[in-house]
């Protein structure tokens, strides 16, 4: 086999692993670990496909009567929720305070209207009209800004959730392309890149993530791409229009927009230095007008930055039970070993690709929820993990690695949170919130005779 064939044939063979899970669910009802098409499980991943359909089958961004049909019957928040109230993810601005529906609303005073809609009664300290005005999410609505001119021909069809996870795969796979793309700027040893690849896809929680319908298995392959572009000398343009579909989903992506001008600020390309911010600024603008509609304020976002503690986010994202990378994520902290030799061989791109992933990093670590809430893993990093795991190609290349003992602690790492995050992908619904290590003691528990 030429190594031309050989290397297509990893390629996909690794992009059969990170879909495989898409196959693997649990259905509403009584019966658990049904092998099927992959459904929507958590909170939040309903609220993404909530929004989702707001904007196929309506037009807009008004939530209400999309969770009315939900209590009819549709499947506008997956198949488990049809005929159910739902937490709605909506908020409200009021004298500048952000309140959500939950805590608004009283639970036990609401009924159904003539046509079987509900009709919900807000508590005593709110006015009562705002539950005849427009309910907005709580989350960023560019998920669905990006999906719905793909999934618009499915959009009166039952398979709008399906489609929506196969894309977060799919997006997973790219961004799986483009990183073998990146390292191969670094090096040939096919070895070393077959290993980052593993390390970064497999045995991180973006395998996870990629079943899932969250923001991050969609920025994994734009702030990739937006590297790939970016060292090219004509990419300009397509490096900032990653960065501007990014910032509809994660705003702070923002911050790589000065990055990616510094090569053609060292070229002197006025040209290009003008058009990598082009889109980003159409993006903000666009953020700003949504913000103004929705909340009252183009400075008023879905969720504020609330400041918590640098040095416990640091160590959370670290070494936290149950976020920690040192758990879901092993490999990916031997790969910082390879960044100094990275940086020193390729000064321009390992800075800059430091200079975009570090303030990343940090502003995720100083966020008072730097855990990301309820889910796996450290899900706000997730889209940095890939990035992370570029070391490991110059990791492999140091003496330190040519020794036995360093590489089977490689392996065992590798094995690890291989082993880790195929229990969560293929797992989905057991998964959120728990610490791996108890979950594959119970799992190998339950094989005992």
């Amino acid at each position: 086999m030429t190594a031309a064939r050989s290397q297509r044939l990893f390629l996909v063979l690794l992009s059969l692993a990170i879909l495989a899970p898409q196959c693997a669910t649990e259905l509403p009802g009584p019966w658990r670990n049904h092998i099927g098409p992959a459904t929507v499980m958590g909170a939040d991943e309903e609220a993404y496909l909530i929004i989702l359909h707001s904007v196929l089958l309506d037009g807009d961004l008004d939530l209400k009567n999309n969770h009315a049909q939900v209590v009819l019957g549709a499947l506008q928040g997956g198949r488990k929720n049809a005929g159910r109230v739902m937490d709605h993810h909506s908020i409200w601005y009021i004298d500048g305070e952000r309140y959500v529906w939950r805590d608004m609303v009283d639970h036990a005073r609401w009924t159904r209207d003539a046509d079987g809609l509900p009709q919900y009664v807000f508590r005593p300290e709110f006015a009562p009209q705002l539950a005849l005005g427009p309910e907005y999410s709580a989350h960023p609505v560019g998920i669905a800004f990006l999906l719905a001119p793909v999934l618009w021909p499915l959009r009166n069809t039952p398979y709008v959730e399906l489609a929506a996870l196969l894309c977060a795969g799919l997006a997973t796979v790219a961004g799986m392309l483009l990183l073998d793309r990146l390292l191969r700027r670094y090096t040939s040893n096919e070895t070393a890149i077959r290993i980052t690849l593993v390390a970064a896809f497999l045995a991180t929680p973006v395998w996870y993530h990629g079943r899932s319908f969250f923001n991050e298995p969609f920025l994994v392959p734009l702030m990739l791409g937006a590297y790939v572009l970016g060292f090219r000398e004509r990419g300009g343009f397509w490096a900032g229009l990653c960065v501007a579909a990014a910032m509809l989903m994660k705003p702070q992506v923002a911050m790589l927009v000065p990055v990616l001008m510094v090569p053609a600020l060292l070229r002197r390309d006025w040209r290009q230095l003008v058009l990598v911010p082009v889109m980003p600024v159409a993006a903000l603008g666009l953020l700003l007008w949504l913000n103004q509609q929705m909340y009252g304020s183009p400075f008023r976002g879905p969720y504020p930055f609330m400041i918590g503690s640098l040095w416990d986010g640091l160590v959370g994202l670290l070494l936290a039970r149950p976020k920690g990378l040192v758990w879901f994520a092993p490999a990916v902290l031997v790969a910082l070993l390879g960044w100094p030799r990275l940086v020193r061989e390729e000064p321009l791109e390992g800075g800059m690709l430091l200079a975009g992933l570090l303030p990343a990093f940090f502003l995720v670590a100083l966020w008072a929820d730097w855990g990301g809430g309820w889910c796996y893993g450290p899900r706000l990093i997730v889209p940095l993990l890939p990035l992370m795991a570029i070391g490991l190609v110059k990791a492999l290349e140091l003496e330190l690695f040519q020794r036995f003992l360093p590489r089977w602690l490689l392996a065992n790492a590798l094995v690890l949170g291989v082993a880790v995050n195929a229990f969560g992908a293929f797992r989905y619904w057991e998964s959120w919130h728990r610490f791996p290590l108890h979950m594959l003691a119970q799992a190998l528990g339950a094989l005992k005779p």
